[in-house]
């Protein structure tokens, strides 16, 4: 019976409220007695700090790192998704890349699963150009908080790479509006590209 009743919701509510409360009473009392700060692990100041990042939503979980394309790409893909060229979206920037006289085989392009090994290809790489695909991409490479509209649309640096964030190929797929705007960053993608290769054949 006790097993039972312990992991009745009911129950579970009242033991987080009782223990909350027996803190509460704890930390007051240490107040009273002139302690004003708690000494702590940094395990456990860690858990504390990213507390309200885990409580109803996913837990931050290091996403397997995927990518395709040659190794000497002069354009390099940062993708929101992992589907690249897959479904509807895929096959808008593929549409997208073509308009750029580009294929989905010239193109590096990879998820953001895991920073370190995104920056190790971009050093490989070395492209002239990076394009961020949707927020979460964007915010990724540039460690920029801001929404993705105060900041696509403009060329950012990356280690000396131009970098240009835009609009993902799923959104345009929902908001057909924005992609006068995802075309007008790619003309300045093109023509930056162009710029490069002329100087380096001229140098």
């Amino acid at each position: 019976m006790g097993a039972d009743v312990q992991n009745e919701p009911g129950s579970i509510k009242t033991e987080i409220t009782r223990v909350v409360r027996d803190f509460s009473q704890y930390l007051s009392c240490l107040q009273q007695m002139g302690k004003i700060s708690l000494d702590i692990s940094k395990k456990s100041e860690d858990q504390i700090n990213n507390w309200g990042n885990n409580w109803g939503t996913k837990t931050r979980i290091q996403q397997p790192f995927f990518f395709e394309g040659p190794e000497n790409a002069n354009v390099f893909i940062i993708d929101s998704e992992d589907n690249f060229f897959k479904g509807e979206g895929g096959k808008l920037l593929i549409k997208i890349l073509g308009a750029m006289n580009l294929t989905s085989g010239s193109v590096f392009i990879c998820n953001t699963g895991d920073l370190i090994s995104v920056q190790k290809k971009i050093k490989i790489i070395s492209p002239k150009v990076i394009i961020t695909l949707g927020k979460k991409a964007g915010q990724f490479l540039l460690n920029i908080q801001q929404p993705l509209e105060q900041f696509r649309g403009k060329f950012h640096e990356y280690h000396g790479i131009k970098v240009m964030p835009t609009f993902h190929p799923f959104l345009l797929l929902k908001q057909p509006e924005y992609k006068r705007q995802v075309w007008e960053d790619m003309k300045q993608v093109m023509a930056l590209v162009m710029e490069l290769a002329g100087s380096k054949d001229g140098s």
